[in-house]
């Protein structure tokens, strides 16, 4: 009885943690993207990331067909894995940094859109991020959620967010 107790604590243990190693594993992101330099230059959110506050539930990845209306006509080498991408016809594949479990229901419509809320809150200043995105600057947690909730004065009834 014994041996199963520490067994079943053992294989806990070793799930728990390689659940907690993906998480905290670095996304490698397959363009050395500059969020400061854009931000710098005068680049909403929204210009790439689409969709944030136009009625879309998830905000958009940069699409390529984006990036090259500013891209298209320079010979920078450090933009020309853009290019090939749209040479190609094919879409950068980003990596995924920030998400929510799917049982939970998160609209940035509601929180960029109508609540008006600075994308900083939740993803932290990429005025100041010169490299790229490779983990959450903020942990997207329940309880961090609820406390803005509560601080706005905003809905803390479980069926808002979760489905």
């Amino acid at each position: 009885m014994r041996r199963a107790a520490l067994a079943g604590a053992f294989l806990a243990a070793v799930v728990g943690a390689l659940w907690l190693a993906r998480r905290l594993q670095a996304a490698e992101q397959p363009i050395a993207f500059n969020h400061k330099k854009h931000i710098g230059a005068g680049l909403e959110c929204g210009v790439c990331h689409e969709g944030i506050a136009e009625g879309r539930v998830h905000a958009q990845f940069p699409r390529t067909e984006v990036c090259m209306t500013c891209h298209s006509s320079e010979d920078n080498p450090k933009t020309q894995a853009i290019r090939d991408y749209a040479a190609q016809k094919r879409e950068i594949p980003w990596q995924r940094v920030y998400s929510v479990p799917k049982h939970v229901y998160f609209s940035h419509e509601r929180h960029v859109g109508i609540a008006q809320l600075d994308c900083a809150v939740c993803h932290g200043d990429m005025a100041e991020k010169a490299t790229p995105v490779a983990y959450q600057a903020v942990p997207i947690k329940m309880a961090r959620c609820i406390a803005c909730h509560q601080s706005r004065g905003v809905t803390r009834d479980c069926l808002a967010c979760h489905r």
